[in-house]
């Protein structure tokens, strides 16, 4: 997602995660450890704004991010009145740390666009991740994440985005209202039970055919997630589903990524070209919303692995809960109901 923050406006590309509450980006001076984000805009420079203002550390909203982030209250630094922050993403080894601030922030173009002052985001000056954005933009529930600074803007609470398969191909991003087709699947949309995010009931998975054995469960919905979590039993019964499916391709099932992950190779190691021969999968929602995958949806190759699957076993995570990846939603379109309580989606969408 393109966004330009301060004055005058630094041009930054940033991921969308709906799994996580807060919005930062790398700044300068990068105080112990950066990441590479070319292609993505120069780093932030703070000292270079004339519309940023630093976060102190007895400011509510300082007291309000610390609390959701279960930070101690004891993180600030004093000698400049600093509110500091860290934030931790899933199981992985990604982090963010450094200050809370607020600038003005723009996104979009002309008078489609929004221009917000007094955005409240993290200014990074200790980073791992291993992608090449200039940060990570939180949609989860709290009244800092980016969706909820920027629905005051917006007669209708609702968000909207299509993240594309293809890199020639564009995607969207869109806050309010957005278009009721006749193509639309909905199922409820809820705050999941243990986890300050959104969810949805899984009533049921579809292997080639084959309707898995499982009971109705809930579903978190993570745009930071590159995989599809399902719970041990349902992934075991997917797992041999597709293994059955692939050895008349000549695949077989290898271990190589470790427990939890499933991926396949052949004799030849050669790379697959034959996506349309794969099983389909397809995810049952509440109230009869499907999610039928592509299979560049469910599958990926790679020269170290092989043909892999996006899905992943919940104990390989040492959790209970089941993710719906950003891997399923690819070239469709997505919309997060607030107002209406809805999660809705069009296939084919971008």
């Amino acid at each position: 997602m393109p966004i330009e923050l301060g004055t005058p406006p630094v041009w930054n590309l940033v991921s969308i995660d709906t799994g996580s509450p807060l919005c930062f980006v790398q700044c300068e001076p990068c105080t112990l450890k950066c990441n590479d984000q070319e292609g993505s805009g120069s780093k932030f420079n703070p000292k270079k704004s004339e519309s940023l203002r630093r976060v102190g550390c007895s400011e509510r909203i300082c007291r309000t991010v610390q609390s959701a982030l279960r930070i101690g209250s004891k993180a600030c630094m004093e000698k400049e009145d600093s509110c500091l922050y860290s934030v931790s993403y899933g199981r992985s080894s990604a982090y963010s740390v450094g200050k809370l601030v607020t600038d003005r922030i723009a996104i979009g173009q002309y008078e489609k666009g929004y221009s917000l002052p007094g955005f409240v985001f993290g200014c990074s000056l200790d980073i791992k991740y291993d992608q090449h954005e200039a940060g990570i933009f939180g949609f989860g529930v709290a009244p800092f994440s980016f969706f909820a600074q920027v629905a005051r803007m917006v007669s209708y609470k609702a968000f909207s985005y299509c993240f594309p398969s293809d890199k020639k191909k564009t995607g969207y991003l869109s806050i309010g209202d957005y278009s009721r087709v006749a193509s639309t699947s909905y199922t409820p949309l809820f705050l999941a039970r243990d986890h300050p995010v959104y969810a949805l009931q899984l009533d049921k998975v579809v292997a080639n055919g084959i309707p898995l054995v499982m009971e109705p469960s809930e579903m978190i919905v993570d745009t930071g997630s590159r995989w599809t979590v399902l719970r041990s039993a349902t992934f075991s019964q997917l797992e041999t589903v597709i293994t059955e499916a692939l050895v008349p391709l000549g695949y077989t099932r290898t271990a190589a990524m470790g427990p939890g992950y499933m991926c396949f190779d052949d004799a030849w190691l050669r790379p697959f070209k034959n996506w349309s021969a794969l099983p389909v999968v397809e995810l049952a929602f509440d109230m009869g919303a499907t999610l039928r995958l592509a299979p560049q949806s469910s599958f990926y190759f790679t020269t170290n692995y092989g043909l892999c699957t996006y899905f992943m076993k919940g104990s390989a995570l040492g959790t209970a809960a089941q993710v719906l990846g950003n891997s399923a939603t690819r070239s469709i379109g997505v919309t997060f109901d607030i107002q209406g309580g809805k999660f809705a989606f069009r296939n084919d969408d971008c």
